[in-house]
């Protein structure tokens, strides 16, 4: 039984993929790809139906078709570091942003930039960029300390919103956003804190502070919009429930930091930037490992297809 794949982004500049398969009741991770086509380190990778996109520190953007197993493009509209890669839910749309402080889409297929923001943040470097689940809103972060709303309907700036006032010097360098399965609420991580944001009230839902630095996160599954996983600089992984408040479940994970959480179905893919990769399934308030496997390199982002 083959459950997905996982595909890694490393700094040695490789796209590595890993099948997850269950033979003979045991769970195998099994090397399924490597491609060296960025000439720098891989920062950001991302998946949706048969797409796959890495962005780099090369200023380039590589375009998979995972149906065919090809290469099938590459973008260039941006001159610096690819900071983020995020697909519309329909994989309609690319979205780009990086730290020539601009943000792109593309239309998947033909691959033809639509829209161009040069300068989204006033001139610095956007972060990170997150789609609304309905694929009409998108929000991003810059290195201004902003959090934007963008209209993808219209193709123009909703609001904006400072958050300097809240994380000071640090609300410069957040570049973890994330909205919830249903849309209603969107996660902010700056160091140790965790923000829930109420879309409904446009307020702070939940606010927690953990003793490490949150480097990773994901909602453990679509149909779920309280239980997420937060990998930790110390290795930790955590469950922790936004709606009441509450760490379900921590572990010791991994020796080194875990750089990158990736969930579906209440499978859990945590990868450290040591180059190891796990899988977990949590069932019932019980994380059980699944398999592992080290690829040899340091892991820099992951996807899963």
């Amino acid at each position: 039984m083959e459950l997905f794949e996982i595909i890694v982004g490393t700094y040695e500049q490789f796209l590595l993929g890993y099948k997850v398969q269950k033979v003979e009741k045991k769970w195998k991770l099994e090397r399924s790809f490597a491609t060296h086509s960025h000439v720098a380190s891989i920062r950001t990778v991302t998946a949706k139906k048969h797409y796959l996109a890495s962005g780099g520190a090369d200023d380039s953007i590589y375009l998979y078709d995972m149906k065919q197993r090809t290469e099938s493009g590459k973008l260039m509209h941006h001159e610096g570091t690819v900071n983020h890669l995020a697909f519309t839910p329909d994989a309609t749309h690319l979205l780009s942003c990086g730290g020539d402080g601009s943000i792109g889409i593309v239309r998947c297929g033909n691959w033809q930039l639509e829209k161009h923001w040069k300068s989204p943040h006033k001139g610095s470097p956007v972060n990170t960029i997150s789609v609304h689940p309905t694929g009409k809103l998108a929000l991003s972060i810059g290195a201004d300390g902003v959090l934007r709303t963008w209209n993808l309907v219209k193709g123009r700036q909703a609001y904006a919103t400072n958050l300097i006032s809240r994380f000071k010097y640090d609300a410069k360098y957040v570049d973890n956003i994330l909205w919830s399965p249903d849309g209603a609420k969107y996660l902010i991580v700056c160091n140790t804190r965790l923000d829930v944001y109420s879309v409904e009230t446009a307020g702070i839902s939940t606010e927690e502070n953990f003793p490490s630095k949150i480097i990773s996160i994901d909602f453990l599954n679509q149909e779920d919009n309280e239980l997420i996983a937060l990998g930790h600089e110390d290795g930790k992984l955590r469950i922790y429930n936004i709606e009441d408040k509450s760490i379900v479940l921590e572990t010791d994970a991994h020796e080194a930091r875990i750089k990158c959480i990736q969930c579906r179905d209440n499978y859990i893919v945590s990868a450290s930037s040591s180059g190891e990769i796990k899988l977990w399934k949590f069932v019932k308030g019980v994380l059980k490992k699944l398999g592992s496997a080290n690829c040899d390199a340091r892991i820099t982002c992951m996807t899963i297809i």
